[in-house]
């Protein structure tokens, strides 16, 4: 795996733009290409492993994503699993914190939230496929940098803003506002550490913030692709027996 700062990738994508205004359709091509989302229908399966920092205690974790639409989330904690997946079509949860073990159907909210988690190349590309509307805002300062600002309205009515480095293109920031049991919830992920891995360039540092506080940190620390992942990853797992009681036959 390669480190790539802003200024290395900067200089791979040689293009004599600098004080030039660009228009939505040239930004998306330049971030397609930097990025290399359009290389990215050749991965079926991609398999994500870090640590996550949250409320003062650091996590493990491990992401898997399989084509066309499953993804599940491990996190170990204190000798059991939290364990967040979808299959395509529902998705399940286990929360062993509870007391229990049992997989637990998500929320409707949580279940939309996870589908998008299952697109592999983003929201941004082949966004009027589905079903969104996007709109270039303007460029803009964020802190020192030169940003295109760009305005997604997606299939469900949630509104993303993507910050994209007007001289790099990769993602800097988003903000989001998302409809959660009927009320609008605002939130801000910061990008940074960007990596070039088999041909793809992904933020390995993200940082998520709730109303200006930071409420998750995150660090990838590996990314494999075209990995076998089994399907029955993604498969609710059914109730287990609970012990001293004994099975109707």
């Amino acid at each position: 795996m390669k480190k790539v700062s802003l200024v290395m990738l900067s200089m791979l994508f040689s293009i004599t733009i600098f004080a030039q205004d660009l228009s939505l359709d040239k930004i998306l091509e330049n971030y397609y290409e930097v990025n290399g989302i359009k290389k990215m229908k050749d991965v079926k399966t991609m398999t994500i492993h870090g640590k996550s920092a949250t409320m003062g205690q650091d996590f493990p974790f491990t992401i898997y994503k399989k084509r066309p639409s499953k993804f599940r989330l491990e996190v170990p904690i204190q000798g059991a699993t939290m364990i967040q997946a979808f299959d395509g079509t529902n998705g399940w949860i286990v929360m062993p914190w509870t007391g229990s073990t049992d997989a637990k159907d998500m929320t409707p909210d949580q279940v939309k939230g996870f589908k998008k988690e299952t697109d592999f190349e983003g929201p941004l590309y082949k966004w009027k496929e589905k079903g969104s509307k996007l709109e270039l805002v303007g460029k803009e300062d964020m802190e020192g940098s030169e940003v295109y600002n760009l305005k997604l309205i997606d299939s469900d009515g949630d509104i993303t803003n993507y910050y994209i480095d007007a001289d790099n293109f990769v993602i800097l920031k988003t903000k989001s506002k998302i409809t959660v049991r009927g009320q609008e919830v605002t939130s801000e992920t910061y990008f940074s550490n960007y990596q070039e891995n088999d041909g793809f360039v992904v933020a390995h540092s993200i940082e998520t913030k709730n109303n200006g506080q930071t409420g998750q940190s995150m660090e990838i620390t590996e990314i494999k692709y075209n990995e076998p992942v089994d399907d029955s990853l993604f498969s609710k797992p059914a109730p287990k027996s609970t012990p001293g009681v004994s099975e109707k036959k």
